[in-house]
């Protein structure tokens, strides 16, 4: 069995991945989160044999700026402390006084020693962030006209969050010494992709911003491509001032609602929302992702995409782009990614049938030739469960954003969380991305601000795609089985039970979102004791269907905290996503303690389980002595 870098370099032996992909694409770009410098040069060298030009250095492996969680109670910059940020990592000489240079030297330093080992390799890099980004409040007392556009979300912020005004003169002279310094050290970078209007970023007077097209007075009537070209432009003239050759610059979700006009207007080099000026032709080409926010399982890990990679690959070999970024935001199997990528270089798949065959002669080559069948088979259920996760996404998958950030995998389910101690919720509340009342706080349907699942029709319609996730999981997880019980399965026999633990793990989280829908509906059905009743005997409660549902969810989430919990202390292997200490335990990550945390869970929801009674006896009005 050959290797995903093995088998890449037979390819490039024979002249078939080189030719094939520099045929079509002029710059190839490859991103995958790194551990260390390490695995962050075998990850290039890898890359390079692959047939890439650049490799993207920034993804969520830098260090978080969590400083910039400045306000106590405030949970929006949480989106922003993951995004490196060009003027907060090359700190240009008028921001020295209200960003902290430790954290600059810190990624800084890190950027420096990837492009060292790229330059070692013959390779470029390319720069991926979120632009114009937020700065303290202090920058504006300080310096009033900087202040740009409002850019927080309206229900998920406590506090009015400003990035920088970009037609402001001096705002420019700051980003153009910011990228001479990145680039003097960093002389690599070739490519820079920056997300606009959003996740505390913004450019003025767009339409795209959350809080509508707003920014300062001076320049209000600016059209929007004058902007993006200055802004580009000073970007580019700092680059070359750093260094000879060209620096391209292109930025995503601009959310202007005639992109096209604005790139028109645009130099070579520069683009929004995918299209280069300034003929208006698209930009690049991407397949596969590098934020966790656009892994569908996330916190769980490991579990591969390869049809969604190679279906993309095919769209993106009929765009037209001149370049393809080739994302592995699946950390745990590299390897699948570069044979499917060498392997479509070879032969480029266009329909269902010739995706299959690709396929299944790279499961063969990984459980054998008998086998190869029922490994596609379970990839193919994953892909059935990504696409109704991509449902369920309502800025983020509901993985993401319910589990992980209003803490449904980690809080007590309770009939009356109002009631809770400081000691109870004082383990997971501090982590709810939660800008409003305490009330909100307290209901789980509440997501960021917003009810995307509210009410019986959005728990029914929600409830039967994760019913189907699951029928698809444990389809994925049967032929797992199968294949390891063969002689040829038996060689990799470690990585498919893994795999099978993971998609189990997943399985769980599957099910703790539809316990917390389906709890919070019969919550809020009885809100008001619509249901309460005189209760003299036993079938006064046995026989309301809600009091034996609502007590049935509670303890399958209890049951099925504990089988997390036990599968996270008995593996040494990554199963779910947490931070590496307390300390960086944060709204976006789970903390290191996560089966701790499941067992405290299930210990409240225990010392609560006579309180549903009082949801329906009305004579017992107030908290169980």
């Amino acid at each position: 069995m050959r290797t995903g870098w093995l088998w890449c370099a037979t390819l490039l032996a024979a002249g078939l991945a080189v030719d094939g992909a520099e045929g079509r694409f002029k710059k190839i770009i490859f991103g995958r989160y790194s551990e260390n410098l390490e695995s962050f040069t075998q990850f290039a060298r890898q890359a390079k044999l692959a047939g890439a030009t650049h490799v993207v250095i920034t993804a969520e492996d830098l260090p978080w700026a969590m400083w910039q969680m400045d306000t106590p109670g405030d949970p929006y910059p949480a989106w922003a402390v993951s995004n490196v940020g060009l003027l907060k990592v090359s700190i240009p000489d008028a921001l020295r006084p209200f960003l902290p240079q430790a954290y600059s030297d810190t990624v800084m330093g890190t950027l420096r020693e990837r492009c060292e080992a790229l330059r070692k390799l013959g390779l470029k890099a390319a720069f991926t962030t979120f632009e114009p980004q937020i700065l303290p409040e202090a920058v504006y007392t300080a310096h009033p006209l900087w202040r740009g556009p409002q850019v927080d979300h309206p229900l998920r912020s406590r506090v009015p969050r400003f990035a920088p005004s970009i037609d402001n003169a001096e705002v420019l002279a700051m980003y153009r010494e910011s990228i001479q310094k990145l680039l003097r050290q960093c002389p690599e970078i070739e490519i820079l992709s920056l997300h606009t209007n959003d996740s505390g970023s913004g450019m003025s007077w767009s339409q795209g911003l959350y809080q509508g097209p707003n920014g300062s007075a001076v320049g209000k009537e600016r059209k929007m491509h004058e902007r993006y070209r200055d802004f580009f432009g000073a970007l580019q003239a700092g680059a070359s001032e750093a260094r000879p050759g060209p620096l391209e610059i292109d930025a995503e979700w601009v959310r202007e609602a005639a992109p096209e006009l604005v790139a028109g207007k645009l130099l070579p080099g520069m683009a929004v929302a995918n299209l280069e000026g300034p003929g208006a032709t698209v930009y690049k080409a991407d397949a596969g992702f590098l934020l966790d926010y656009f892994y569908p399982f996330y916190p769980a890990m490991g579990l591969p995409l390869p049809v969604r990679y190679l279906e993309e690959l095919e769209e993106a070999n009929r765009s037209g782009a001149p370049r393809l970024f080739y994302l592995m935001g699946d950390r745990y199997d590299s390897e699948l990614y570069f044979q499917i990528y060498d392997a479509f270089q070879k032969k480029p798949t266009n329909d269902d049938a010739s995706r299959m065959l690709l396929l299944k002669a790279i499961a063969a080559g990984r459980v054998g030739e008998g086998n190869a069948g029922a490994l596609v088979d379970a990839w193919m259920a994953l892909q059935r469960v990504q696409r109704d996760a991509d449902i369920l996404n309502f800025g983020g998958t509901l993985f993401y954003i319910a589990s992980v950030h209003q803490r449904w995998l980690t809080r007590p389910f309770v009939p009356f969380p109002e009631e809770l101690t400081d000691a109870e919720t004082g383990y997971y509340r501090p982590f709810l991305f939660q800008a409003r009342g305490e009330d909100r706080a307290r209901d789980l349907g509440d997501i960021q601000g917003t009810r995307q699942y509210e009410g019986l029709g959005g728990m029914a319609v929600s409830g039967q795609l994760l019913v189907r996730m699951q029928t698809d999981l444990t389809r994925a997880r049967g032929d797992l089985r199968r294949i390891a019980a063969t002689r040829e399965g038996a060689a990799w026999k470690q990585r498919l039970e893994l795999l099978d633990k993971r998609i189990q793990v997943f399985g769980i989280l599957v099910e703790n979102c539809r316990n917390a829908l389906h709890y919070q509906y019969l919550l809020d059905f009885m809100k008001g004791g619509r249901l309460k009743r005189p209760v003299e005997f036993q079938q006064h409660l046995t026989d309301i269907t809600e009091w034996r549902t609502i007590k049935e969810i509670g303890r399958r989430e209890m049951d099925n905290s504990i089988v997390l919990a036990e599968l996270l202390e008995g593996n040494k292997d990554v199963l779910i996503d947490t931070a590496k200490t307390s300390g960086q335990e944060s709204i976006r990550v789970l903390g290191p303690d996560l089966a701790a945390q499941l067992r405290r869970k299930v210990k409240i929801m225990a010392a609560h389980w006579e309180d549903y009674e009082r949801l329906f006896d009305e004579e017992k009005k107030g908290p169980a002595k």
